[in-house]
């Protein structure tokens, strides 16, 4: 099976990611060491994929788990950084939800055989507006400079990639049916993406805020 380059350039950068978290892993706040986990799971999970798909094992059951533990450490990482206990309380509320949503859609409308269509577009949906809740935190604080502080980045990289795959993980299950080829040049989008994000996550890293 041969892979694009788009794909050896993400593994690539977001390792880089991983390893600049991991060097600044004693000095970062509790948020982004949440990240720096999520972003190890990440790739564990994306080369976990790409070795049951070289040995012909099918893999796509690995995507369901892992939109449940992605929302989970976004979740975890933004309350950290909320300060009103009525948005931190909020975010567990929708949290909740979509446990349960989750759960109920595995033994529903979801099956492992397929992409998790459902449950990724709605965490994707969820994860703008979340992100889209702690820029306006950043922007209303007038005492900071934007490009100091590691939420505006880490929001920033989570919206670019979460919105840019919306269309992709909604149709995910439809694009199964096109050729191999076409279906390789349309999945460069979401390398695209992932390696932009990953470039603001660690940026983020490097704050010393």
């Amino acid at each position: 099976m041969k892979l694009p380059v788009l794909f050896y350039i993400f593994l690539l950068i977001q390792s880089g990611t991983a390893i600049v978290g991991g060097f600044r892993y004693r000095n970062l706040p509790r948020p982004l060491r949440i990240l720096e986990w999520l972003i190890i799971i990440s790739t564990v999970v994306v080369v976990g994929q790409l070795t049951l798909a070289f040995i012909k094992i099918h893999n796509l059951w690995m995507s369901h788990f892992y939109t449940l533990i992605e929302i989970v450490f976004v979740v975890f990482m933004y309350s950290s950084w909320m300060k009103k206990p009525q948005n931190r309380f909020m975010l567990s509320l929708c949290l909740l939800a979509f446990v349960l949503f989750w759960i109920v859609s595995k033994f529903t409308f979801e099956s492992f055989a397929f992409r998790d269509g459902w449950t990724a577009t709605i965490s994707m949906i969820l994860q703008i507006i979340f992100s889209t809740f702690i820029l306006l935190d950043v922007v209303r604080e007038n005492d900071i400079i934007w490009t100091d502080d590691p939420r505006f980045w880490i929001a920033t990289g989570i919206i670019i990639y979460a919105a840019g795959s919306l269309f992709w993980f909604a149709f995910f299950n439809k694009m199964l049916q096109i050729s191999p080829e076409r279906f390789k040049q349309v999945y460069n989008l979401n390398w695209i993406l992932s390696i932009l994000s990953n470039l603001l996550y660690a940026r983020g890293f490097l704050c010393k805020r």
